[in-house]
């Protein structure tokens, strides 16, 4: 059989992964998935996956060598890059050097953050503005690629904060309390659905997407009183907000240092909540209006996602 193109594609049993797999299954596409557990991996995968459009390797992505020589087995012509990890700005040059050495990738599609990384002004501001590693190492990787000559198009997609996010806090919402300090700037909001078609997108018509970075999120920014709002709405019950203090911020690290496997990434996700306090996080009108040429769609409501999951933990 023979496919248009050989897709090689980091996370895929991440949210995201999981649902980018399914819609690039549905094109005549070989992907080419790296993973350090193949039998989980290939535990998730939909059932139109089998031998021939799918190939699963168990490995490191931090072995620059064994990709690539993935690259260069599977003639791999598209590759999508998503990331988060502690070595992830290592892990990112090398993957880019491993691609360059290959000499098979003609589109690449990186996933980073929202906003305005590369102008001076929006490069200067998150530099100045921002402690978080793993917010930080999406400004550095996407400067690196627009001042690279490198042999291949780009699309740099940019998703606002994960509506999925509110899933990890079911038993804090239930019990009236809402425990990310998201601050009263307000925060655009984003479907893992729409992050993967964004994706699927710009891998598969780089003639249209190629150059650019794609917003992806929702037009309007919700302030922390807005969220808990919608969630007291949503179980019918009075929601509190983990308020964007010290104090607030303290018990937030806190609660992260005992999940996280290092006390480095609680006091991580802290800082990018507290640039959260203090900046709005968001797409501009022109930034929107590309999404939903990208989608074809307008974007998954935000609003319509908590009254659903609420629905569903009340019922």
């Amino acid at each position: 059989m023979s496919f248009k193109h050989t897709i090689f594609l980091t996370s895929a049993s991440g949210h995201i992964g999981q649902e980018l797999v399914a819609e690039l299954l549905q094109d005549n596409v070989k992907l080419v998935l790296p993973t350090s557990d193949a039998s989980r991996l290939k535990s998730k995968l939909p059932t139109s996956a089998n031998e021939k459009n799918v190939v699963v390797e168990e490995g490191s992505v931090g072995d620059p060598q064994w990709l690539e020589k993935l690259f260069k087995q599977h003639s791999v012509d598209i590759a999508y890059l998503c990331l988060t990890a502690t070595d992830e700005f290592m892990v990112s040059l090398n993957f880019l050097d491993a691609m360059k050495r290959a000499g098979t990738i003609k589109h690449f599609v990186y996933l980073s953050a929202c906003g305005d990384f590369t102008s001076e002004q929006g490069y200067n501001n998150i530099v100045k503005n921002c402690s978080a590693m793993h917010v930080l190492v999406k400004p550095a990787i996407e400067r690196k690629i627009e001042l690279s000559n490198f042999p291949w198009t780009t699309t740099v997609l940019g998703p606002a904060l994960f509506c999925d996010n509110d899933l990890r806090s079911k038993n804090y919402i239930m019990n009236g309390y809402f425990d990310e300090p998201l601050g009263e700037q307000g925060v655009s909001r984003v479907s893992t659905k729409d992050i993967a078609t964004v994706a699927r997108n710009a891998m598969l018509h780089p003639e249209k997407w190629a150059g650019k970075k794609i917003m992806i999120g929702s037009k309007k920014r919700y302030t922390g009183s807005e969220v808990v709002r919608r969630w007291s709405e949503a179980i019918g019950k009075e929601v509190k907000l983990c308020p964007s203090t010290q104090e607030g911020l303290d018990g937030f690290e806190s609660k992260f240092f005992k999940k996280m496997p290092s006390p480095g990434w609680a006091r991580d996700l802290r800082l990018m909540y507290e640039l959260f306090a203090e900046q709005s996080f968001g797409l501009t009108d022109e930034e929107y209006e590309t999404l939903v040429q990208c989608l074809g769609r307008e974007p998954e409501d935000y609003e319509e996602f908590v009254r659903k999951t609420g629905k569903e933990w009340t019922s």
